[in-house]
């Protein structure tokens, strides 16, 4: 089966969709902080404490798996800055 290339901008838009309408109520806010990855095409999600484990374990299942990750009850999978 020939691999379907997306956009960044899609695989974000897709994650984002398949987040909120099937994930979200599911998680929230039970695992708020842990990192979660799901597999765009087919929904499949995992979830782990650090943001490379679900990824790894979506790919375990499905090599060619189309991933889109975020930490959950966050905006931001991660911080950057610094405070004085």
């Amino acid at each position: 089966m020939k691999r379907v290339h997306y956009k960044s901008e899609d695989v974000v838009a897709r994650g984002k969709e398949i987040y909120k309408q099937q994930i979200q109520d599911k998680v929230e806010p039970v695992h708020n902080g842990k990192f979660l990855s799901v597999d765009i095409e087919t929904g499949d999600y995992e979830i782990g404490t650090d943001d490379l484990s679900p990824s790894m374990q979506l790919l375990a299942k499905r090599p060619d798996a189309v991933i889109y990750s975020l930490r959950i009850g966050f905006r931001a999978a991660h911080r950057m800055g610094f405070q004085y």
